[in-house]
């Protein structure tokens, strides 16, 4: 292995571990409502990236046709959508955190490859056998899962089905990341979609958590995060897992085939319940859930691996 691959390599493992470490962090700030703590991370996230933004979108000025597409309303209206997606995403993500275990959110919120299959079964699409024998696998080691119910203090079915709605909505993001950043750069199209769902969840947190403007609870004030009690926990949410590890991500998928950083993701579950361990947010889980996990991240693979397949029979079409 040479020293450029090394160093991806490396690359890839800390943006994974940075990823995985925001359940266990946004469960340490348990005394803010789940919806205000989604928006408090966006809110951070958008002002890191708004100079980046400003590069971008100042080098993207010179050409026309992509500025016509900007301006247009389907493009509005795409980013409008993946706004409000990428908020219920992480709304319902970190709602679930406080409502089941940290080993439940984290695997029911990264079966959105399953969810994909499922959804192009449901519309009549044609799917590779592979992926219906992967998505038939990875469900049943989501059922599987799910008796952990029975065993685990802290897991609870509700919180189980919030974490699969935040997979569900994070397909929209994904569908119009897909659309959008053919022509567009990256944090043209991310600030805008970042803002879009900050805004979203902090309307639905004045709305159902009696969140305030007022900085006199700075647990329930939509602009909380500024106070000396969250800033560095949300700060370390905006930086690592919200800009390091996705731009990591993105960056060695130069690199690598999308296969492998897809597979990668699916050790988020493992790690982030490891780190949350350590962090004292969730002990060890069940066995139902080491069962169920093992049998829903080979069901998931299963599924990767026909899209890798299909995608290259595509290409040579």
């Amino acid at each position: 292995m040479n020293s450029q691959r090394l160093i991806l390599w490396i690359l890839l493992s800390f943006s994974i571990i940075s990823i995985s470490s925001a359940g266990a962090v946004f469960q340490l700030m348990e005394d803010v409502p789940p919806l205000l703590r989604a928006s408090w991370r966006f809110q951070l996230t958008a002002l890191i990236m708004a100079p980046i933004f400003a590069y971008q979108f100042n080098a993207m000025r010179t050409d026309e046709e992509a500025i016509t597409k900007l301006k247009s309303k389907q493009t509005l209206w795409i980013l409008t959508g993946s706004g409000l997606s990428l908020g219920l995403h992480m709304g319902a993500w970190v709602w679930s955190l406080d409502n089941t275990s940290l080993s439940h959110s984290l695997l029911f919120v990264t079966i959105h490859p399953l969810i994909i299959v499922f959804g192009a079964l449901m519309l009549r699409k044609y799917v590779p056998s592979k992926q219906i024998f992967g998505a038939s696998i990875g469900f049943i080691g989501g059922g599987i899962t799910l008796l952990g119910i029975s065993v685990e203090s802290e897991v609870t079915l509700l919180g189980d089905l919030a974490a699969i709605v935040g997979a569900c909505a994070v397909v929209g993001y994904f569908i119009a990341g897909r659309t959008l950043r053919q022509w567009m750069p990256l944090f043209v199209y991310i600030l805008p979609v970042t803002i879009i769902a900050a805004v979203f969840l902090a309307i639905m947190s004045l709305l159902l958590e009696g969140s305030t403007f007022s900085m006199t609870n700075q647990d329930l004030s939509i602009f909380g995060w500024l106070s000396s009690a969250w800033i560095f926990y949300v700060l370390y949410l905006a930086i690592f897992p919200g800009i390091v590890g996705h731009a990591g991500i993105s960056s060695v998928l130069r690199w690598f085939p999308p296969i492998i950083v897809s597979v990668a993701y699916l050790f988020e579950p493992l790690i982030g319940s490891f780190i949350g361990w350590v962090l004292g947010t969730t002990g060890i889980p069940s066995f139902w859930t080491w069962a169920g996990a093992i049998v829903l991240m080979m069901g998931t693979i299963l599924v990767i691996w026909g899209d890798e397949e299909n995608k290259k029979r595509e290409v040579e079409l």
